[in-house]
């Protein structure tokens, strides 16, 4: 049982059970006023709530990054942060989730990519809070940031595999956010496409690589990808005669 169950389980069995119907003050009502109207999620958000608060506190006594990360991964698994997530997700509950939010972040940090891409439609769809000590308000540009370094970091290596797996993810995440209007975020758009471009392109996948750089061009026209757009018709215009002859 997490720390988080046990501390609710505490506060449970502490419940007076007396029957005796009280009226409910001033503070009690505005509180269920503003707070998840599922009694479960209701019951359980601000243990999970304070257990994040707590953890971030740990977490800022830590100057090196990988502690951060081990501390993080182990937290995840001790307070059962994506349980709690997933009973939340089910329960169709949309509310400001600040334990949501920081799971979040820590699944991206510790590049956990699938469970990522399982989250970030919802936290579209909830239009949920990013932490104000962020720059941006947009969890898709916040992704796309941490991709695009991943992604080139393995370009630059020329990491077959590690191309292989970040390609995957890129097209699932252009796949989230196929009808996003980059209009205001078309810094974060042109990334998002230049580089989906540039990892198809080292993998052969010329089509691909082509209709992302022109996605690129179209959202930004500072994208950097004129050059690519041009190295890939060349690679690609050539074989279509061949192509025809043959058939």
């Amino acid at each position: 049982m997490s720390l988080v169950k046990k501390s609710l389980a505490k506060a449970v069995s502490s419940v007076p059970t007396s029957t005796e119907k009280q009226a409910p003050t001033a503070a009690a009502t505005a509180t269920q006023a503003n707070a998840p109207a599922n009694n479960t999620e209701q019951n359980e958000y601000p243990f999970f709530a304070a257990a994040i608060e707590s953890d971030l506190a740990q977490l800022k006594t830590f100057a090196d990054i990988s502690d951060k990360a081990t501390y993080k991964s182990e937290a995840l698994e001790r307070q059962d942060y994506l349980t709690y997530i997933n009973q939340y997700r089910l329960s169709g509950q949309n509310h400001h989730n600040k334990v949501l939010a920081w799971v979040f972040i820590w699944l991206v940090d510790l590049k956990r990519w699938d469970a990522v891409m399982d989250l970030l439609p919802l936290m579209i769809e909830q239009k949920q809070p990013l932490p104000t000590v962020f720059n941006t308000k947009h969890w898709a540009a916040f992704v796309i940031d941490q991709l695009y370094d991943d992604a080139n970091y393995y370009l630059a290596e020329s990491h077959q595999q590690g191309l292989y797996d970040i390609g995957f993810i890129l097209h699932r995440l252009i796949y989230v956010v196929k009808n996003q209007d980059w209009a205001g975020l078309e810094v974060v758009g042109g990334k998002l496409y230049a580089i989906a471009a540039k990892v198809n392109k080292a993998q052969l996948n010329l089509g691909n690589a082509l209709y992302f750089a022109e996605m690129a061009q179209s959202i930004n026209d500072k994208a950097g990808v004129k050059t690519l757009l041009k190295e890939l018709q060349k690679m690609i215009k050539p074989a279509e005669p061949e192509q025809q002859t043959a058939n």
